[in-house]
This record gives structure tokens, sequence and C-alpha cells, in this order.
């Protein structure tokens, strides 16, 4: 059993908040997706007519990003552009994804971008160089036939939740040029408003007292990213851990989606940011299936997260040593009693270091509604083997 210690949860929320990314980073990357938008309505568009709406899905939306750790490194704005009066039985993924790339390509154009608009295999992408350097990945979607709702219904996934099923484009696709009604399929709204049901009332306090400092409206207009719960904050934490383990070979480091799912599954509204954490570490073997799908998508069960882990077992063998080292390092930062051990351990595991104060000042020192430390400046690895995505 890990040991209990007073000082980690005030540890764990620093570390956590050197890892966040500053409001102004929500706050731009925000103004640029509906910037995005407002061109896709505006005169002149040729998809005006279609309805086009823009949203931001992964960790943007989830409020989990995390500062990337090689300083070359750029944040990954994921959005979906779906086309809600445009049906799989008029256009094919192709005539779909050349429509759109033609508006997004006007729009780089028309805003000065450096670099055009690039097609990648399921997405157009979006390269911004400024004092925020990120790209936007736009996956073009249309809404998913009522058919496909209605059989995610039958397995389990509450109707509000399925009706927000989308069909995606993939040039790999084999029929990627036909009109036809096979098309891959995702639901990042639906699974977003499923993650933010997990946390929600962990959550409430926070989104009261924005509501009340006349920050939003109601509790009901507070992003994700707003939130600040353990559960957040604990997934961040996983993350880098990750990242740090398998900065030498990071194509074979578990993936972001299985953290997140298996971490929000796990989760039980804990208040205190170690106890999320120890609960996430003792119950994730109990969530990964033995049988396919090992870990499903909670908002379409017949997805499995972890289809990869059969073509290449590495990568499953990668997981579960990831996860015994985040519960050793856990237990060794339980353990440790001297601050330089504790900023050792930290630099190592996390790449972020705790104030210079001892550890009684450190538990009784806070900010705000999280009662967390105040943050400081992040340390960040500035070279490593091979590059990946921030935040992946």
């Amino acid at each position: 059993m890990i040991e209990q210690a007073p000082h980690m949860n005030p540890l764990l929320l620093h570390l956590a908040e050197l890892l966040d990314i500053p409001p102004s980073h929500y706050e731009k990357a925000t103004k640029r997706y509906r910037s995005l938008g407002d061109w896709l309505h505006r005169d002149g568009s040729q998809v005006a007519a279609l309805d086009p709406t823009v949203h931001p899905q992964g960790s943007f939306r989830l409020g989990t990003v995390i500062r990337p750790l090689l300083r070359e490194e750029e944040y990954d704005l994921d959005l979906v552009c779906a086309l809600l009066k445009l049906g799989k039985d008029a256009v094919s993924q192709k005539d779909l994804k050349e429509l759109l790339g033609q508006e997004i390509k006007a729009y780089a154009e028309s805003n000065g971008l450096t670099a055009p608009a690039a097609e990648k295999r399921r997405c157009w992408r979006l390269d911004y160089a400024d004092d925020v350097s990120f790209h936007m990945d736009i996956l073009p979607s249309l809404p998913d036939d009522e058919v496909f709702k209605a059989s995610l219904v039958g397995m389990g996934v509450p109707e509000e939740l399925a009706e927000h099923a989308i069909a995606i484009t993939d040039k790999e696709h084999p029929r990627f040029a036909e009109i036809q009604d096979e098309w891959p399929r995702s639901n990042p709204k639906g699974y977003a408003e499923w993650f933010e049901r997990r946390m929600r009332s962990a959550a409430q306090a926070r989104m009261e007292a924005l509501v009340l400092e006349a920050r939003y409206a109601s509790v009901d207009d507070v992003p994700a990213f707003e939130w600040k719960t353990p559960l957040q904050r604990a997934i961040q934490l996983l993350k880098r851990h990750r990242d740090v383990m398998f900065k030498d070979d990071p194509e074979c480091k578990p993936i972001s989606i299985i953290i997140t799912t298996l971490s929000a599954e796990a989760y039980e509204s804990e208040s205190d940011l170690y106890d999320a954490l120890l609960a996430i570490a003792r119950k994730i073997p109990g969530l990964v299936r033995s049988q396919l799908p090992r870990v499903p998508n909670p908002v379409n069960p017949a997805e499995d997260f972890a289809d990869r882990w059969a073509e290449d077992p590495n990568l499953e063998r990668n997981f579960w040593a990831w996860h015994a080292q985040v519960k050793a390092d856990l237990g060794t930062l339980a353990r440790a009693k001297a601050l330089d051990d504790i900023k050792t351990i930290s630099q190592e595991r996390f790449a972020v270091v705790p104030p210079d104060d001892n550890l009684s000042d450190l538990a009784s020192r806070e900010s705000g509604p999280e009662g967390g430390v105040l943050a400081g400046p992040a340390v960040q690895i500035k070279t490593a083997p091979k590059p990946w995505k921030a935040g992946e």
C-alpha cells in the first residue's frame, strides 16, 4: 500500500499547475477556432448554407492540455467541422474533404498565415507561428445516420450522447472517393460530454465561484478547461509522466485516449488529487478487459481504443510497464521527506520541480479555489532523440 503523506496533495497540485497552459493560451485557441467558424458562415462561403459548426475536441476540450516536453514542440488544437445539412447520400468523403479544404485554404490566405493549409490523412492543418506556436487540425465531418445512432443506444450509450455521432473523412479508406454509407465514425462531442459527467460533481463549487465572479453567466457556460478538477489534474500528471518515461521511444508510448478513458472510468469524485491518482492507479487493471474490446470507447462500445495492442504486443507491455512505474513513483514521492529528494524525483519523472521552500511551507500555501500552490516556470527538456506531438 502506498504511504499517506501530508505533502503529497499540495506537491502534486503544484506539479500539475506547472504543466498546465495559461488561460491566455486557451483564450487564443478559442478565438482562432471561432474565427474559422465565422469565416465558414460569411457571405460568399461555399458551405454557409450547409450549417457548418466548428468545435474543439481532445485535450483542449477536456481541459487536460499540458505544456510540450520539448521546447520546439507546438500545441495541437484538434477541431471538428461538421456540415449539419449534408448527408452521406450526397457526397463522398473525398468530396467533403475537398469542399471544406477550399474554404480552409482561403481562410489561411485571407488571414495571412505564413504556411498554406496542409492536407493530412483525415484532416486539414493550419500552422500559426506567433507568440503561441500551435497548429489547428480541422476534421471534416457529417452527422452520422439514425440507424447507427440507434445501434449505439442499443449498446447502452445514452441517447443524448449517441446523437452526436459523426461520419468523418480518411483518405486511406478503400472507398474514399465513392458515395456510399460506410464512412469512418467518431463521436468527440459525445465523448467530451461523457467525460464532463464523470467530473461534474467535483467541479460544481469551482463553476459556481466563476459565475459569482461574473466571468460566466451560468454554470452551463463554464468550459471544461476552467473546471480544474482532480481528474483533469491527474490526467495531466499521468500524461507528462508517460512523456518523460518514453522520451527516447515516443512512438511506443501509451496513447492519451486510453489514459484519459481509464482515468475517467476510475474517478469517483475524489476531492484530493493524491487520492484520485491512487484510486486511478489501483483501479486501472480491473478496467482493462481480457477480451475484445480491451478498452471500449464509452460512447461507441464496439470501438476499441487499444486495438493496436493486438498488432504490436509491445504496446501493451509498455502500457503495463508505465502503469507499474506510476505506482512506484507515487510511492517514492510519498516516502520522500527531504525537499532535495522530492525535487530530484519531480524533475526526473515529470520534468518540473517544486518551489524552493520546505515541506511544511509547501503544504500550507494556497492560491484560489483549487487550493493549489503558486506556479513557477516549468523545466523543459531541450532535446530528445525523436520529436512527437505535444499533448498527444
